[in-house]
């Protein structure tokens, strides 16, 4: 079963300066793969990913998880599924700069899940390991560059153990090498969470390293296929 489906999904959002628009969209989302959704400026990539992780809410059609329509979940409910079993990493990191790196995973981790000060020292340290930010585990937010700064959201975003994460324009995160190496540590974090990866990108240049390729123009899917990717 998909864990996440787009049903028969319309909807039009300003978004970055850019009018994102879906035209009747249906698309499924099913676990422990990584998915990569690419298009151009108004392609309605990255407002897909917004109805998906649950941050907007389509003007017709639903949102289905695991089996279950949305469609009548109240705001609080929507909130509350989405900071528990949904996992983000947006193109601006959104970290908090008076928090070190260790401070900016414990603590909405500790919040969220009730765990114990030991607990999410665990969890912290497990998922820093995990993305290769050991080392940077007591430093500023604000000496890191940026793919570090990313590498630590992914980390934030992994610590709840989700169900999905949604990485937006993982293209612009980081570049060359650093992408690559972003690229293969989604492709084992999805082996070893089993948990289903959504990423936007806005070339097709990365759609060898998804399990799943879906490209996106004015609001339709024009192509979705499996490119074997390198990394599966």
């Amino acid at each position: 079963m998909d864990s996440l489906l787009a049903r028969n999904v319309t909807c039009s959002r300003v978004l970055g300066g850019e009018t994102e628009r879906l035209d009747a969209v249906t698309l499924g989302f099913e676990p422990a793969s990584l998915h990569l959704v690419f298009g151009g400026p108004g392609s309605g990539r990255n407002l897909l990913l917004r109805l998906l992780g649950l941050l907007e809410r389509p003007d017709s059609g639903e949102i289905v998880i695991t089996g279950e329509s949305t469609r009548d979940w109240t705001d609080a409910q929507c909130a509350a599924f989405r900071s528990r079993y949904f996992g983000f990493v947006f193109e601006a990191p959104l970290l908090l700069p008076s928090f070190n790196v260790a401070e900016n995973i414990a603590t909405p981790f500790f919040k969220l899940t009730e765990a114990t000060p030991e607990q999410a020292r665990e969890e912290t340290h497990r998922v820093l390991h995990h993305v290769g930010m050991s080392e940077y585990a007591e430093s500023a937010i604000e000496a890191l560059p940026l793919w570090a700064q990313q590498r630590v959201a992914l980390a934030r975003a992994l610590v709840i153990r989700p169900q999905a994460v949604f990485v937006e324009n993982i293209d612009s995160l980081a570049r060359d090498g650093e992408l690559i190496s972003l690229l293969e540590l989604l492709a084992v974090t999805r082996r070893s969470l089993g948990c289903c990866i959504v990423a936007t990108a806005a070339a097709r240049d990365l759609v060898h390293f998804a399990n799943r390729a879906v490209e996106m123009a004015a609001g339709r899917v024009v192509r979705d296929w499996r490119p074997g990717g390198l990394l599966s």
